[in-house]
């Protein structure tokens, strides 16, 4: 289990460097397993791409260096009237003598002044030259991960509304998607349902043209005929989500929003293993069974699985 999670994490560490994973937020997922090969699956509620750490995608202004933003200052010295510059701050830089710096320091105790002045031909020239530069390294990360974004979710960029507005305008053309829409930020409201066979294999959500697949629910066969549900985004030790939870803990993790879910199962076969936490009950001659996912979910609580014998 260790190196298989050690595979996995390494298979991750493009994602977990640029923070793309695709989670659920809050929503009501229902499934039923019939007669070993017939399923009926509704998902209702919102998915997210997850926001990349730091701001990575946020795009880089495109606003020109403006000189009159430039500070310039010297320190002059109480005892023998040196005079030090200062470096340059522009813009949003921190200001060490600013009306923002740090309260806390007692400024009757330096052994200067600070004096501020008109900025030399030369400060102004320097400081642009470094404004340029910095400007174009943000543009080139920026370019760098809405590529890497992009190709791992299929076209869509958290951070570029355009492209999610295109992406969930994609998604409403394939069967099953009766509602998918950009709701903001990462988030996009679904409401999912489709009915089928399950032949080898079921999984949601696909996504088209992607790179990497993000299932929070599988369901796979059998050679015995055997129906396991899966839940591999959101279970287990290599989950994606518990991927993000151990970031978050190093204070690094991709903004995401609460995670508050229940997936219920209905099937007619013998359930040979869950993990729900109440079992299951019979109902009009189906066995059910109910996780909640995310935010009430209890501690101990691992993702959905079961298994299911016809």
């Amino acid at each position: 289990m260790k190196q298989m999670f050690k595979f996995v994490a390494a298979l991750s560490a493009p994602l977990l460097l640029s923070g793309c994973f695709l989670l659920p937020g809050k929503f009501n997922a229902n499934l039923k397993i019939l007669d070993g090969d017939r399923y009926e699956f509704s998902y209702t509620g919102q998915i997210q791409m997850t926001m990349p750490d730091d701001g990575k995608l946020k795009k880089p202004s495109n606003e020109p260096f403006d000189s009159a933003k430039l500070i310039c200052r010297d320190r002059v010295y109480k005892s023998n009237g040196e005079v030090n510059p200062v470096r340059p701050v522009y813009g949003d830089d921190y200001d060490a003598y600013g009306k923002d710096a740090n309260p806390d320091v007692d400024t009757s105790i330096r052994t200067y002044d600070v004096v501020d002045r008109d900025c030399t031909d030369e400060e102004i020239t320097k400081r642009k030259d470094e404004y340029v530069r910095s400007q174009e390294r943000r543009k080139k990360r920026y370019d760098e991960e809405k590529a890497m974004a992009g190709a791992f979710f299929g076209g869509p960029i958290p951070g570029d509304d355009a492209s999610m507005i295109a992406f969930a305008n994609t998604m409403s053309k394939y069967r099953g998607w009766k509602k998918i829409e950009h709701a903001g930020g990462n988030i996009f409201d679904v409401e999912y349902s489709e009915t089928g066979t399950i032949g080898n294999y079921f999984s949601f959500p696909v996504l088209p043209d992607s790179q990497m697949q993000y299932p929070f629910f599988q369901l796979i066969q059998r050679s015995d005929g055997a129906v396991e549900l899966l839940s591999p985004s959101i279970a287990g030790q290599g989950s994606f989500f518990n991927m993000m939870m151990m970031k978050e803990s190093g204070g690094k993790a991709p903004k995401i929003s609460e995670i508050d879910g229940v997936l219920t199962i209905e099937t007619n076969g013998t359930v040979a293993t869950n993990n729900s936490v109440d079992g299951f009950v019979e109902k009009n001659g189906l066995k059910v069974m109910t996780w909640k996912i995310g935010k009430n979910a209890a501690e101990t609580a691992e993702g959905p699985r079961a298994l299911i014998r016809f």
